[in-house]
């Protein structure tokens, strides 16, 4: 994105995907485009990604969608440094994780931190290489219509703002299906689309069922029709100021 896009960005829902659901995601490429939604997916064990999930990957790229780095084997960042220190954390599970994904031809300036696993010092330690990141709030706030004081990052902020905090939207997890209420995550998408500024959301693969977390596409549509609505749009890491 050129700097002309990036100030034009004033309000805008984030909508983030993580992990090694190429497959998914790409069955859901119309469905993004349908809406005109840019979203950014966080890919975790880059080295496993088989050729067609590559291709796959590209494919969504050059539609526009964000490509940044979730860790070479989903290793809880806190718990990792505590145990082998931060140069291990950079050496064993960040930087082959992002040196995989730029010869794949993905530049991944953003990270996502594995289950939301995050401090100050891992902060400092991941902003020497990602422009921004991505932490989170807890799974039960999404129906507390305070959430949006939490989630949303004011416009004027952005600029000096490098970690955002996200919000899961996940709808289950093999047979347990999480609480449908998203109080306040639509809270938060109104008052962003109302006061301006970003919003960041995150699931994982898009399905009806599977083993591990997943939104159906019900619900991924039904969050991209309500920022229409909104007239909010959805944007990638890569296009913030």
């Amino acid at each position: 994105m050129n700097e002309g896009s990036y100030r034009r960005v004033d309000r805008a829902l984030l909508l983030t995907f993580d992990d090694r659901h190429v497959r998914e995601w790409a069955a859901v490429a119309p469905l993004f485009a349908r809406y005109g939604a840019r979203v950014t997916f966080f890919v975790c064990e880059p080295d496993r990604l088989d050729g067609d999930e590559a291709r796959m990957l590209r494919r969504l790229a050059d539609d526009g969608h964000t490509i940044g780095c979730h860790g070479m084997r989903h290793e809880r960042a806190t718990d990792f440094v505590a145990a082998h220190g931060a140069g291990a954390y950079l050496d064993r599970e960040v930087v082959p994780a992002l040196e995989s994904l730029r010869r794949l031809g993905f530049p991944a300036r953003g990270f996502a931190y594995p289950c939301s696993a995050r401090d100050e010092s891992t902060d400092r330690l991941l902003l020497t290489l990602f422009e921004r990141l991505r932490g989170g709030v807890p799974a039960e706030r999404r129906a507390d219509p305070s959430l949006a004081d939490e989630l949303r990052v004011p416009a004027a902020e952005l600029p000096s703002r490098r970690v955002l905090p996200g919000c899961s939207v996940d709808s289950g997890r093999g047979a347990v299906v999480f609480d449908d209420d998203l109080t306040g995550v639509e809270a938060a998408l109104r008052r962003t689309s109302d006061e301006g500024g970003v919003t960041t959301l995150y699931a994982h693969g898009v399905a009806d069922a599977q083993e591990t977390n997943h939104i159906t596409p019900a619900r991924l549509e039904k969050l991209l029709a309500l920022a229409d609505d909104l007239s909010l749009p959805c944007v990638g890491f890569d296009e913030l100021p």
